[in-house]
């Protein structure tokens, strides 16, 4: 028998032993894509201290700007009748 779990998106995930393994899948698919994107000679964008840079397959980095604070909002919670 197949002992590899199976992601489902009709089951709950978060607040679940199973949220570890679905945030593990997500995170090695991640690194995946930017591997693969590096090793075609693609740029990569993300932020890093508040400033996007985008990174060559050079390893030369462009900032490109940056972005605001995060900014907390509080927790609201609204009932459909």
């Amino acid at each position: 028998m197949n002992n590899l779990r199976k992601f489902s998106e009709d089951k709950r995930i978060i607040g679940t032993p199973r949220y570890a393994y679905f945030q593990r899948m997500c995170s090695e698919a991640g690194l995946f894509a930017v591997k693969e994107a590096k090793d075609k000679g693609l740029p990569i964008t993300y932020v890093e201290n508040e400033e996007i840079v985008k990174e060559y397959a050079d390893g030369r980095k462009e900032i490109l700007g940056r972005i605001e604070p995060n900014v907390k909002v509080k927790r609201r919670v609204y009932k459909i009748p």
